[in-house]
């Protein structure tokens, strides 16, 4: 058996921040193994009773069904009682008509995380150590604690705390959320997009960015004595001389959150780090802004707008173009992304509005500059309506992606991949809608093979060209699209009708690929 520990790093370190796993001694080291999954005595008693170990710990078992049991430690000589609450319930990712939510005892292939939190009554084995065992799966698993069953207070894990912001949420006005990584058991899981989800757990081998607060000037002092920070992630290798400035990525929390829980539970760093070493995404700095910071959403927030980005681009090699900034929010997050999209929708080029519904206005000036990813998890109560984002793409370039989770970290830690490794600076992934549905229409025509070649392989090449990152040769060739399409109307070729909306999808993609250049 392995035994893998997960504590936290310090904040400033080089290596970045947030909980990670290490390896420790083998089980068997300590004398006993798990006898079974849910032992009705705790693991730690039955290995060290003299010395439980804070914190969680992830233990290699033959006996779970994911391969693994979460050894979960927690010490308070003043609690007289502690529960271990976790949102690892599991739904059916497989058959999602399934209704069931499932205990993570019960894990079998094609569940995963997203029925909810698991909340269980901690043994206590003396000397102020709590304890308990629960199997888990794949990737960045949330936690916290309740102390003498006060709900009100999210309590943080004392042995693997988050590192919080200095101008944070504090008491029951946060929720704390802890992570610890699990590996993927490939024969116990067997589950491709479980497997997916170690993307969020820590390489070793991997380049690690850094990651820290910075305080802000200029933004008002919180109770008119603190300054106020953001969080800032540098990739790794950062250059403050790089000839190519940096794209941003801004990250919004929700409510009972702040500018750490992107940092920390988020995953943004761990993330980053390896979606880079993939050759996933390319390098950028990120930005955790705290919401109270921002200014009022009626006047587009002109902190944000005025203080946060100025600084950013003052004193950070980024670049100053709209096009390489994204703006993504989860929840009440994403009220504020939506919200910014309807002030000013070219003050960023990219959005990711989450889990906070579709509130985006068809009639919002320009809405068809920007790229919108809009998504949630399964069963997540702020699931965009998937019906209300296909309206909105028939006039702006949006994109919506469901994953498995509900309205958790589960949820918003695979949105933060997708959109860091599918879509940020990738207009093509927006754009190839447009362009499919050109090529339909063109098919509905009577033309015969030969013209309706001519114009499929020119929307084909624009695609490419997008692509390539060469938005004046896709511009040529949509322009000489919309020119072939009138000339075959004149020739009576193609119905007005069918011209009509062939020339309207160009240009859509024409005044979309134009805004930018």
């Amino acid at each position: 058996m392995r035994a893998m520990r997960s504590t936290a790093r310090a904040q400033h370190r080089s290596d970045g921040g947030g909980a990670h796993g290490r390896l420790v001694k083998p089980l068997a080291a300590f004398g006993l193994g798990l006898a079974m999954v849910l032992s009705t005595v705790p693991l730690a008693a039955q290995a060290d009773e003299a010395d439980p170990i804070p914190g969680p710990t992830v233990v290699a078992d033959p006996n779970s069904p994911t391969g693994y049991t979460g050894h979960f430690v927690y010490y308070d000589p003043n609690a007289t009682s502690v529960r271990f609450v976790a949102d690892i319930l599991l739904r059916n990712w497989q058959d999602q008509t399934d209704p069931t939510v499932y205990q993570p005892s019960q894990y079998s292939p094609g569940l995963m995380r997203g029925g909810g939190g698991y909340d269980v009554q901690m043994t206590n084995v003396g000397d102020g150590y709590w304890v308990t065992d629960v199997p888990l799966a794949a990737g960045a698993n949330q936690y916290w604690f309740y102390v003498n069953n006060n709900t009100n207070l999210w309590v943080a894990d004392p042995a693997n705390s988050p590192i919080y912001a200095p101008d944070g949420l504090t008491g029951t006005a946060r929720r704390a959320f802890n992570k610890v990584f699990v590996p993927y058991d490939e024969a116990k899981q067997n589950y491709a997009p479980l497997a997916a989800r170690v993307i969020e757990n820590e390489r070793a081998d991997s380049p690690k960015g850094t990651w820290s607060y910075v305080e802000v000037p200029g933004l008002p002092l919180l109770g008119g004595t603190i300054p106020r920070t953001v969080g800032v992630y540098l990739p790794p290798g950062y250059d403050a001389n790089r000839a190519e400035p940096y794209k941003t990525i801004y990250m919004q929390h929700g409510s009972g959150q702040d500018q750490s829980d992107w940092m920390n539970m988020g995953d943004v760093p761990v993330i980053m780090d390896n979606l880079i070493q993939d050759g996933t995404t390319e390098p950028a700095v990120v930005i955790t802004t705290n919401t109270n910071s921002l200014g009022a959403a009626n006047q587009g927030y002109p902190n944000l707008r005025n203080v946060v980005l100025p600084f950013v681009e003052s004193n950070y090699n980024v670049s100053t173009d709209a096009i390489d900034r994204a703006f993504a929010g989860l929840s009440a997050g994403s009220a504020v992304t939506q919200n910014l999209i309807n002030f000013d929708a070219d003050e960023f080029g990219y959005y990711g509005p989450w889990s906070g519904g579709a509130s985006v206005r068809a009639t919002t000036p320009n809405v068809a500059a920007p790229y919108i990813l809009f998504g949630g998890g399964r069963w997540d109560f702020g699931l965009p309506n998937a019906n209300t984002v296909a309206n909105l793409d028939n006039v702006g370039f949006i994109e919506n992606v469901v994953v498995a989770g509900a309205h958790d970290f589960n949820t918003w830690d695979q949105m933060f991949t997708t959109f860091a490794r599918d879509y940020l600076w990738h207009p093509e992934a927006f754009i190839k809608d447009e362009i499919d549905t050109a090529k339909a229409g063109v098919d509905a025509t009577s033309l015969n093979k030969g013209n309706k070649n001519a114009l499929t392989v020119k929307l084909d090449q624009a695609l490419k060209l997008v692509t390539k990152g060469d938005t004046e040769g896709a511009i040529e060739v949509l322009n000489g699209f919309a020119t072939q399409v009138s000339e075959f109307k004149t020739a009576g070729k193609v119905t007005a009708e069918q011209a009509a909306g062939l020339d309207a999808l160009a240009q859509k993609l024409l005044f979309n690929l134009g805004y930018w250049l």
